[in-house]
């Protein structure tokens, strides 16, 4: 069979499941018989596209986008409050487990040594919120809930107990329960595990992680990139056998995982209960984005950054995720995630959009006889032996001194905490550090202008810095 046959067999079997949902009868999924059909009958979604839907499953209502009712829900999006709750059916919580079963069978065929891991396993989910009818929470917790009876046993702490726990916590009885074991796996976001290593070594004393769990095998990663990370981790944990697994999954599915340990792309699994398309080049606003017309994966081409779109088992439809991946390879398929579509600051997890700080800014600095001309942050993690820290470069007509920027350093921090829980989460549990505040002038903006070839009548400071040479230019 092609990519295409392969594709194409997943998309209709999801259509003969939903055509007589309503969706699929408004879009007449009875009379389908080509992917072509399909593009032209049902239009790229996004979530505002979908909320009212999702508001009506929520109070019970039946075949609606999927077959039966859904009480489970996923929050994606980095902002708390009335954030993106994304539906969890049972067909797209059995594909999850299929996954991380691929995910395992795939590392065992390249380490066959299976007492390499016949130890304790660590792992560090999310929350889960109960409501009257429904439940809420990270897709990782979902998973950890879901987790096959065989590998259950391994866990050094019960997943079950772990996602009722308030996150700080989490990441306290780890500590505390795991020092005096024989850890040989651990899955969790880079930046936890860089948490959980620094906390380890204060707390005992040592000075790598391979002296506290001198088995530790593998690493099993997703949520950030983490080659952000990887180096840090490695320097920490000082072990020259030590395996890293990344994942690439969100709260609409999970879509690939690094196969190949000597690579650092991905297979993207296209047999799992998702069809995928693509938008080539895609545009920074959904309007704009929504009238791109998308490819199937079997006309896609390396090199090509594409924003990706997903019909899936959990009844979302031509829905449009935010991020950004580019192929490797074409056929099989391969993936590397390069980011966002729209402007964000998400190289720790933070998932910081650009209009979210200058919000921020702006509140901060109210009643502060202070006015802000531009503005543009980075973030970087200078060592292993300490957190990553966002930067903020200020420009303002008048001086400002250590101790004013210090002062809107605070504010801007406190406000970000509550209205983006990523950045929240990851500012209590010390994954991420305090921001830092700095001046620069106009003459500094003309000057990394010109160094980009940017100094043109339109060319301006971006508001997100996203290499270390930029934030290093403007310290």
């Amino acid at each position: 069979m092609t990519l295409r046959d392969y594709q194409e067999e997943q998309l209709f079997i999801l259509i003969r499941a939903a055509r007589q949902t309503q969706f699929g009868e408004q879009h007449l999924f009875s009379d389908l018989q080509r992917y072509e059909d399909f593009r032209d009958q049902v239009s790229p979604t996004f979530y505002n596209d979908i909320a009212n839907h999702i508001d009506q499953l929520k109070e019970g209502a039946e075949d609606l986008l999927w077959p039966g009712t859904i009480s489970q829900f996923a929050i994606s999006a980095g902002t708390s409050g009335n954030g993106k709750h994304l539906p969890l059916s049972n067909h797209r919580l059995a594909s999850d487990q299929r996954f991380m079963r691929k995910v395992v069978w795939n590392y065992l065929k390249q380490r066959p040594n299976i007492f390499r891991l016949w130890g304790k396993h660590l792992s560090l989910p999310g929350s889960i919120e109960k409501h009257t009818q429904f439940e809420t929470g990270e897709i990782s917790a979902f998973t950890a809930r879901n987790v096959p009876w065989w590998l259950s046993t391994f866990q050094l702490i019960d997943t079950q107990k772990l996602v009722t726990l308030p996150f700080q916590k989490k990441i306290d009885r780890i500590v505390k329960e795991a020092i005096n074991k024989d850890v040989r796996i651990i899955t969790a976001v880079p930046s936890w595990l860089l948490t959980i290593f620094q906390r380890v070594l204060n707390k005992t004393g040592k000075s790598s992680i391979a002296e506290v769990w001198p088995n530790l095998s593998l690493l099993v990663c997703g949520g950030v990139k983490l080659e952000h990370y990887c180096s840090h981790l490695q320097q920490l944990v000082q072990k020259s056998d030590l395996d890293f697994i990344e994942t690439y999954g969100a709260s609409e599915g999970y879509f690939a995982f690094r196969d190949n340990l000597q690579k650092e792309d991905m297979k993207l699994v296209t047999d799992n209960g998702i069809f995928y398309e693509f938008i080539p080049n895609p545009l920074p606003d959904k309007n704009s984005m929504a009238i791109q017309q998308a490819v199937p994966i079997w006309e896609v081409k390396a090199g090509v950054p594409y924003a990706l779109v997903v019909t899936t088992n959990a009844g979302l439809w031509r829905y449009a995720l935010n991020d950004i991946i580019e192929f490797t390879q074409t056929d099989p398929p391969r993936i590397k995630v390069k980011g966002r579509v729209s402007e964000m600051l998400d190289n720790y997890g933070e998932a910081l959009y650009s209009y979210e700080a200058d919000e921020a800014l702006v509140k901060a600095t109210e009643g502060m006889d202070i006015e802000i001309s531009s503005f543009t942050i980075g973030a970087s993690l200078q060592d292993q032996h300490s957190v990553p820290r966002h930067h903020w470069f200020i420009q303002s007509p008048t001086p400002l001194h250590r101790d004013t920027l210090n002062r809107i350093a605070k504010k801007v921090d406190s406000i970000i905490r509550e209205s983006n829980r990523h950045y929240a989460i990851r500012r209590e549990s010390d994954a991420l550090g305090s921001p830092v505040f700095n001046t620069i002038s106009q003459q500094q903006i003309n000057d990394w202008l010109k160094q980009q070839g940017k100094q043109k009548a339109q060319g301006k400071l971006p508001a997100v810095l996203h290499s270390k040479e930029d934030i290093q230019f403007f310290k």
